[in-house]
Parts: C-alpha cells; sequence; structure tokens
C-alpha cells in the first residue's frame, strides 16, 4: 500500500503546482481550436482573371469565337465550382491584379486559339475521310497561366482552371476521351474535414504534454531531498513510479478527455466503437512518455530546469511524430522490407499512426497490432535509459 501514499503524496503536490497543471489540461484543447479556425480561414473559392485576346474564326459560314465561349461557360458556373471567374481587358492590368492579392490565377487565351482548334477538328475530319487538309502556317495555340509558384491558391486554382479549359474544349470538339476517372477514398479519409484529419495527431499532442508534469514530479524528490527518506522507508523503486505515474496517467487521461470533448464540439465525429481503441492507445502513449520523463529528469536537477530543458524534448515530439501535422523522417535502414524512419524512434509516431489506421483509413483495430508493438518496445527502451540515468545522476548524490 505504500505506492498509495506516494500516489497522495504526489496528487497534492500536483494540485499544488496548479499552473502546470492547467497549461497540460488547455494546451491540447487550444491547439485543437486554433487547427478549426485555421481550417475555418483557410481559402475555399479561387479568384481566376481571364483575359480573350482571341480573335474569333469561322465554323459553317458563322463567326465563332472560342475565347468568349470559354469567358460564358465559367461566368455560369459561378456558385458551382471553387473557382470564382473575372474578366481583364488586357493581360497587363489583370497581372496588376495578381501583384495587388485581389486575384489568385490569371489565365490568357491567345489569339489564334479559335483557328487552332477549327483546323485540328478539320485535321481530323480529314484523316476520316482521307482528304488532305493545308496547313497554312498553323502554329498551336498556347494557354497562358501566370501566377505565384510559392502560393497554393495558384497552385489549386491553375488546376481547376486547367482541368475546366480542357474539359470544355473536348466537349466543343465532340472528342471523347476512351477513359474515365473513379476516385475511392480509403476509410473515411474522404468523408473528413481537413481539421478532423489532424484530431488523431492533436489527441496525442494532449498526452505528450505530460512530460512537463511527469519530470517535475521526479524531479522535486531528489530537489527537496524528500528521496533520501523515501529510501529510509523502505520504499521500492516500483513503488515509488507506480504511485507517481498513476498521478500522471489521471492527468493524461484528463486532458485527453478535454481535448477529445472540445473536438466534437468543433465538428468531430467520432467512430461509433473507437472510443475504447482510442483510451488504449492513450494509454501506452502515457505510459511511454512517462518513461520518457525519466530521461528528462535525469538531465534536470530542479523543477526549473524542467520547464527550460523540457521544451525541447516537447518541440521535438510535437512536430516530428506528426502530432502536429503530418510528417515523414529520413530513411535510416531497412529491415525485412519495412523502411525504418529517423522519426519512428519516438514512440508517439506509432501512437498517432495507430490512431490514423482506425480513425482515418478505417482499418481494423488488429491491424494496428505492429504500431502497438513497437510502442510498448520503445516504452522499455526509455524506461531503461531514464532509470539508469536518472540513478546516476540522482541516486548517487543522495
Amino acid at each position: 500500500m505504500r505506492w498509495y501514499y506516494v500516489f497522495l503524496k504526489g496528487l497534492r503536490e500536483q494540485i499544488r503546482d496548479y499552473w502546470i497543471l492547467i497549461m497540460i489540461i488547455v494546451m491540447a484543447p487550444l491547439f485543437i481550436f486554433i487547427y478549426f479556425l485555421m481550417e475555418e480561414s483557410e481559402t475555399t473559392s479561387y479568384d481566376v482573371v481571364m483575359v480573350n485576346l482571341d480573335r474569333g474564326g469561322l465554323f459553317a459560314q458563322q463567326s465563332l469565337n472560342m475565347g468568349d465561349s470559354l469567358v460564358h461557360y465559367a461566368e455560369t458556373l459561378a456558385g458551382e465550382e471553387f473557382l470564382h471567374f473575372t474578366t481583364a481587358e488586357n493581360r497587363e492590368s489583370a497581372v496588376e491584379l495578381l501583384m495587388e492579392g485581389d486575384a489568385d490565377v490569371v489565365v490568357v487565351f491567345p489569339e489564334n486559339l479559335t483557328s487552332s482548334l477549327l483546323f485540328s477538328l478539320e485535321n481530323m475530319a480529314g484523316a476520316l475521310t482521307g482528304a488532305s487538309v493545308p496547313d497554312p502556317g498553323h502554329a498551336v495555340a498556347r494557354i497562358e497561366l501566370v501566377g505565384d509558384v510559392t502560393q497554393m491558391e495558384y497552385i489549386i486554382g491553375a488546376i481547376w482552371t486547367e482541368e475546366l479549359v480542357n474539359g470544355y474544349l473536348l466537349d466543343a470538339g465532340g472528342i471523347r476521351l476512351p477513359i474515365t476517372w473513379e476516385e475511392t477514398t480509403l476509410g473515411y479519409s474522404g468523408q473528413r474535414t481537413m481539421f478532423e484529419l489532424y484530431v488523431p495527431g492533436l489527441l496525442i499532442l494532449s498526452i505528450i504534454m505530460i512530460i512537463f508534469s511527469a519530470s517535475a514530479a521526479i524531479v522535486r524528490e531528489p530537489e527537496t531531498r524528500t528521496l533520501e527518506r523515501l529510501k529510509i522507508s523502505r520504499l521500492t523503486s516500483i513503488e515509488f513510479l507506480a504511485g507517481t505515474s498513476l498521478v500522471q496517467i489521471i492527468i493524461a487521461m484528463l486532458s485527453l478527455s478535454l481535448a477529445l470533448l472540445t473536438a466534437i464540439a468543433l465538428g468531430y465525429t467520432l467512430i461509433p466503437g473507437t472510443l475504447g481503441f482510442i483510451l488504449l492507445i492513450s494509454f501506452l502513449t502515457a505510459l511511454s512518455m512517462i518513461s520518457f520523463s525519466l530521461v528528462v529528469a535525469a538531465m534536470c536537477r530542479s523543477i526549473k530546469e524542467v520547464a527550460i530543458i523540457g521544451t525541447f524534448p516537447l518541440f521535438l515530439l510535437m512536430f516530428f511524430t506528426g502530432a502536429a501535422f503530418p510528417i515523414s523522417g529520413g530513411k535510416l535502414f531497412t529491415i525485412g522490407g519495412y523502411t525504418v524512419m529517423m522519426n519512428d524512434i519516438l514512440s508517439p509516431t506509432w501512437a498517432v499512426d495507430a490512431l490514423n489506421k482506425v480513425l482515418v483509413k478505417g482499418e481494423q483495430i488488429s491491424k494496428t497490432i505492429p504500431e502497438m508493438t513497437a510502442l510498448v518496445v520503445l516504452t522499455l527502451l526509455y524506461f531503461l535509459l531514464g532509470s539508469r540515468a536518472f540513478r546516476f545522476r540522482h541516486m548517487k548524490a543522495q
């Protein structure tokens, strides 16, 4: 029962250090709210300025201008596509709008757009009938796209504009491709918003935050010299770690619950039957972070040092494990056809992968056994390394 008294002692001290407790519990919901606002502020439409320089041509004794037809077609799509189309008199004025940030893409229809298309149609008809079609200095029409390639708004807007123009020209020419495209999304990925795709990683981030409280709880004993009295009381290391870890697990589950409730309140859809799996992965991650905290505690002699030194591993775990955003580390080596990446040595990486498999890709929970195994193995390695380092740094000094 001595572990129970360590638990009560740790619980009282954790409540006493309420600022650390508040930071841990509030930080993950705050990140979830920030990511929600980021998605809300993302551009959902892209401004495209069209410049029509097409001179037109004659088709069946009637004048035809494909540039005008394209402009009219684009304007009829207002509100139905991601693209918002406007027109400009010339290329210079359109580029000026681009430079001022009032447009994302400029598309310029060339002078020979209609004539080039008509020549291609006549050439195709001649090939079918065996008649030859003269080439009066024919040149392929080049539709120009103008924009800042460093901006995602230009990249997406340009791709959509190109697809729209190509599709219209094929329809206008009566050309049918021999293939069609069909998209099949993996699991729930097609049903999730960008915000919901970030939530699994942010749930793991809520667990990562306990490295501050866990490290502080461990360092507090040698700093206040209570470690000597605990040793005199014949308290074993297992009992001490059990009591301390139980407090941190409660904090981790509280932080996770608040983060998950925040995500649900902001529109995240919890898949039925996955709550138990989320709790299991979170529990394993919490144990891993407690073991990792032993390593951090071994480098610190006071709680003040925990607040300073602990920031580096926090950022490391936050940004290099996929918790804050998707990331893939550099290749280390290959075992049995499996490539081990640099960030695979960080246990939250496996926790994020496991949650993404079930919550995003829609895979069975049994498919995450390799990730859970890696999580447990890394937890044991952290514990062995941390306990040895902590004993060398603090226990010998007592």
